[in-house]
């Protein structure tokens, strides 16, 4: 009992005389010869062992955890978008534009601006698809009849004048088109039922009022770097806009006027790589002015001259 309780006290014993000294003592106070050295080794391995290990689990961690995010875009209200998934998303988009504007689409300075517009817009589509898909499986809605996807499906290779060999060229898996017809279904079925629920008259502003809100409530991340795309100011006017024509409307051929429209829709087509928009002109003396025009709003202004559009 009395050894027991010496080896778990702060007194060591002299193998010696056997009298009892201080455990950091390296004498012995009573007959002086040397005391036996503490096993203090192992501990000190077993520290350096333990923090290397935790060095290394957080090393793995870290490493883990970034290379998770890497393979992803972006996260909306934690579900994340992948980097195949927006891949997908980016090539199908160009090998379809190219197929409808030309294979230089995306090449050199425009085409960088192209291909800059078109993965912002696939990323803020797969955001808003992501949230409208959420905001259907909370209200019940899960997944689209097979036989409304196989005839969905069908309509579309038709529209297109596209087989399934086609679509294949175009880079289209069949599957993956499917699920995307059946997702389509889900969203329509809940945008008419849930959000518009019948209001056909003011549908528009009611989806809209409505994504405003469940865009500003969800928790949107994105990892993607894409560089703001700047446009140049018409040579003419200065920096605070006032123009060589004293910035007054005026008088314009009718022909003219038709063929800037033309050609400024034809441009920003084939730059914004969608249609719908519509345009305006205006002569300002010092050059004509295309306004394009979509929902009410100016989103892009061109000029026209002789034949040629360049941005302002």
């Amino acid at each position: 009992m009395k050894m027991e309780a010496l080896e778990n006290s702060d007194i060591s014993r002299c193998p010696s005389c056997d009298e009892g000294n201080e455990k950091e003592g390296r004498f012995c106070v009573h007959c002086g010869n040397p005391l036996p050295k503490r096993k203090v080794r192992f501990r000190i391995r077993h520290v350096l062992v333990g923090g290397l290990s935790l060095m290394l689990v957080a090393g793995i961690l870290f490493w883990w955890i970034g290379s998770s995010e890497s393979k992803l875009v972006g996260r909306v209200n934690g579900e994340g978008i992948t980097r195949e998934e927006f891949s997908t998303r980016v090539d199908r988009a160009k090998k379809f534009y190219e197929s409808q504007y030309g294979q230089g689409l995306f090449e050199g300075g425009t085409g960088k601006e192209n291909l800059n517009r078109l993965k912002t817009d696939i990323l803020d589509e797969i955001v808003v698809e992501k949230i409208l898909l959420q905001e259907a499986r909370n209200a019940g809605y899960s997944s689209a009849p097979k036989e409304e996807v196989e005839k969905q499906l069908e309509a579309l290779k038709k529209q297109i004048r596209q087989s399934d060999e086609d679509l294949k060229k175009m880079g289209s898996n069949i599957e993956d088109l499917k699920a995307e017809i059946g997702k389509e279904w889900v969203i329509s079925q809940f945008v008419q039922k849930a959000v518009l629920k019948g209001n056909q008259i003011n549908g528009e502003q009611v989806f809209g009022q409505w994504l405003g809100k469940a865009k500003a409530n969800a928790k949107i991340e994105t990892y993607e770097k894409l560089e703001p795309v700047s446009t140049a100011k018409a040579s003419c006017c200065g920096s605070g806009g006032g123009c060589g024509g004293g910035g007054r409307a005026q008088s314009l051929d009718p022909k003219i006027e038709q063929e800037a429209k033309a050609k400024g829709l034809e441009y920003y087509e084939k730059k914004a790589l969608k249609k719908g928009a519509s345009a305006r002109v205006t002569n300002f003396g010092c050059h004509i002015q295309v306004d394009i025009v979509e929902d009410g709003k100016v989103v892009a202004s061109l000029t026209y001259n002789n034949g040629e559009i360049q941005e302002i």
